[in-house]
């Protein structure tokens, strides 16, 4: 009688999918998302990996794809965790100076929400910035409670 083998042990992936929004301006001037899947080393802060990877930007075969990101420049991700269904997401101060307008103000939100909601346990987003909730993000997009997709 042959030794007897064990099959081998499940190894747990070592990368996941995860999918980002980014923007893309039509031809007729308008600002539409869109999705891109990445692939993240598996770690205990998934949320905040891809979110940074949003703030950081298109790589250069998105870029050839025109997207293009709104968020400000220099924004930094403090914190990034779930609360039941809520995402909290604690920005840098540089989240709330956008040059775009008000229009750079609701992409940058929209890439955000339609990132964090693609977590099958998050529903919405509250934004903090520096730690505080904020009543409103530019000249009056109000994000002092939790937005979701629908808000867009």
């Amino acid at each position: 009688m042959g030794a007897v083998q064990t099959p081998p042990a499940s190894v747990a992936p070592s990368y996941t999918e995860q999918a980002l929004y980014f923007i893309r301006v039509t031809d007729d001037g308008d600002i539409v998302r869109s999705k891109v899947v990445r692939r993240f080393p598996v770690s205990g802060t998934p949320l905040k990996d891809t979110l940074e990877a949003l703030i950081t930007g298109p790589d250069s075969g998105e870029l050839s794809r025109n997207m293009l990101s709104l968020i400000p420049r220099d924004t930094r991700i403090l914190s990034a965790v779930i609360e039941g269904n809520t995402a909290r997401v604690n920005f840098s101060e540089e989240f709330q100076y956008n040059t775009a307008g008000m229009e750079g103000f609701t992409a940058q939100l929209m890439q955000i929400i339609w990132t964090a909601t693609e977590f099958p346990n998050v529903r919405d987003v509250q934004i903090l910035i520096e730690g505080n909730r904020v009543e409103h993000l530019g000249e009056g997009i109000p994000i002092w409670n939790p937005l979701n997709r629908q808000s867009f």
